[in-house]
């Protein structure tokens, strides 16, 4: 009878522990397939901010090869001796030394416009101010 009992015992306790493990492999792959979905969402963002950063950096590169487009035709203009060139030239050259866009209207006859473009394109060139 002792044995039957430490028997039903033992059995009980097993199944108990049985029973417990059950349930913690349960809260496991609960939490894995949490964490799954979890991990699939940031891979989502992730390659959602990739995507966003590649079409940031290719119109950064077309926006500086605007730039240098602008540049050249600027230089070629200020080349120019006709039709105010040497105006441009000088432009340039003050617009290199730091020259504010007043000062170079000022001292080269350029309107507004022209002014702001020379000065946004080669102020900080040859490290002038800026």
């Amino acid at each position: 009878m002792l044995i039957a009992t430490g028997a039903a015992v033992l059995a009980l306790t097993a199944l108990a522990a049985a029973a417990y493990v059950v349930r913690r492999s349960r809260a496991h792959a609960r939490w894995l397939t949490a964490m799954d979905s979890r991990w699939a969402d940031l891979a989502e963002q992730l390659k959602a901010l990739t995507a966003g950063a590649l079409g940031q950096g290719e119109r950064l590169n077309r926006l500086e090869e605007n730039i240098g487009r602008l540049r050249h035709r600027l230089d070629t203009v200020a080349s120019q001796e006709t039709g105010g060139g040497p105006a441009f030239a000088q432009a340039i050259r003050l617009a290199r030394r730091g020259a504010s866009v007043d000062e170079v209207m000022e001292t080269c006859g350029l309107s507004r416009m022209e002014a702001e473009l020379v000065v946004t394109l080669h102020r900080d060139e040859d490290g002038g101010g800026g």
